[in-house]
């Protein structure tokens, strides 16, 4: 039995969409010229879901990368994301507008929410000139500073879960409610959010109204299997998208792709671990996000197949206790309590 190539997810008025249940994840820290004939082999390859977001600064190369692949838009599942600073009601359009002018596209098949805080801009007039690259200043982002050299946050925008950590009261709903209006306006299919903890969920669920929230993207792999969240989303229909499927690199220099359990069960597979590790995603149900600028490599990650009941179990049991497999938390250099309920 094959592994599923798509899932359903929710869209406008208890429609669904089908989403590809393999996307190719579209981040990297520093240079970006890898993105466009890295993802021009992606869609060649036959990756029909490319996830985004603006802070990414890949734009102009995913748009010329559809283009010159070959491959029509309508059969391409396109995702991004807002950061923090356009994260007020009035300026989450503004960011969607940016990233659609700058792909070259007239719609997105899903937008999300970054992070479930939200930064005070510099001024509007900022976030209209607002561009971001490897190199781009905090300033040039739009992104407004304390003397700390910390993004200001707006504590009362954000969500209550995160508010009430700092001795206030907040709400995310009136963001929520100004993407859903994207969606009635047609330039977003879906909408969803990422990172958002049970708590910072269930503050939204009462507000889904005719535009649900289709999907959370979170940090998902054997060490961080995300096990309540997980179960949260299969009770309201919430799809779970992974990013950071491999893990990123712990503190202590350890590694998911050396760890010699998972290199062992997927040789004993005759797969690479990548492509390991994207299988059991899809296989609990969840869609990972794998990245890979070497040809080869994002060949196999797309070559997903069954795993075996003890080979399922034996990732499954690789969960390290509490945060302690989390790889990617920006909480500390913000100062914001992420990830907690």
């Amino acid at each position: 039995m094959s592994l599923p190539k798509a899932f359903p997810i929710r869209c406008h008025g208890g429609k669904t969409v089908e989403m590809p249940s393999i996307g190719y994840g579209t981040w990297a820290s520093g240079d970006t010229s890898w993105a466009k004939d890295a993802t021009v082999t992606a869609l060649k390859e036959g990756y029909r879901h490319l996830d985004c977001a603006w802070f990414y600064g890949v734009d102009q190369a995913i748009g010329e990368a559809i283009k010159e692949s070959g491959v029509p838009r309508e059969q391409i599942f396109v995702t991004s994301k807002f950061w923090p600073n356009f994260g007020h009601p009035e300026n989450v359009e503004l960011c969607l507008d940016k990233i659609l002018k700058g792909m070259g596209l007239d719609y997105l098949d899903q937008y999300l929410a970054h992070w479930p805080c939200v930064m005070q801009p510099v001024s509007r007039e900022a976030l209209e000139k607002a561009f971001t690259s490897e190199d781009a200043s905090p300033e040039q982002r739009g992104i407004l500073l304390d003397k700390a050299g910390k993004p200001v946050i707006d504590w009362k925008a954000s969500t209550n879960n995160l508010a009430k950590q700092k001795g206030t009261e907040g709400s995310f709903v009136p963001t929520w409610k100004a993407m859903q209006e994207l969606v009635r306006k047609g330039k977003a299919r879906t909408i969803g959010v990422s990172n958002f903890s049970v708590s910072e969920l269930r503050e939204l669920l009462p507000h889904e109204a005719d535009v649900p929230i289709s999907c959370n993207q979170i940090e998902v792999h054997p060490w961080l299997p995300n096990n309540e969240l997980l179960d949260l989303h299969k009770k309201h229909g919430i799809l779970t998208t992974c990013y950071s499927p491999f893990a990123g690199q712990k503190a202590d220099g350890a590694t998911l792709l050396k760890d010699a359990k998972v290199n062992d069960l997927a040789k004993k597979n005759n797969m690479d671990v990548g492509q390991m590790l994207q299988s059991w995603a899809v296989q609990r149900g969840t869609v990972p996000l794998g990245k890979s600028a070497t040809p080869s490599r994002i060949k196999s990650n797309l070559e997903i197949r069954k795993l075996s009941d003890e080979d399922i179990k034996v990732l499954d049991g690789m969960g390290l206790p509490g945060d302690e497999g989390r790889t990617v938390n920006n909480g500390p250099e913000w100062d914001v309590p992420f990830f907690k309920n």
